[in-house]
């Protein structure tokens, strides 16, 4: 089974506590099962942020969210898209 990162970012990179759950996402779900690790990056015009996540090692699949609503990245919002995509995870 994947496990879903969600990205906190600041619209150009994802944020050190992006990269610690990374960090901690990869000592329990890899050595077990060696599950791939995806990341959500939610957010408006957050390509450069979706790219940088690409590029965090042990990342297998970025999931872009870039629309208005997520401009702000607020928890009311992002909640609702992680509920439409919990099924895959």
């Amino acid at each position: 089974m994947e496990t879903l990162i969600i990205a906190e970012h600041d619209h150009a990179a994802p944020k050190p506590v992006a990269l610690s759950a990374v960090s901690a996402a990869k000592a329990i779900a890899q050595p077990l099962h060696n599950e791939p690790l995806h990341i959500l990056v939610a957010g408006q015009g957050c390509a450069a942020t979706a790219q940088a996540a690409a590029n965090i090692a042990g990342i297998d699949k970025v999931l872009v969210a870039d629309a208005e609503q997520y401009a702000h990245q607020l928890a009311e919002e992002v909640a609702g898209l992680v509920v439409s995509i919990a099924d895959c995870y």
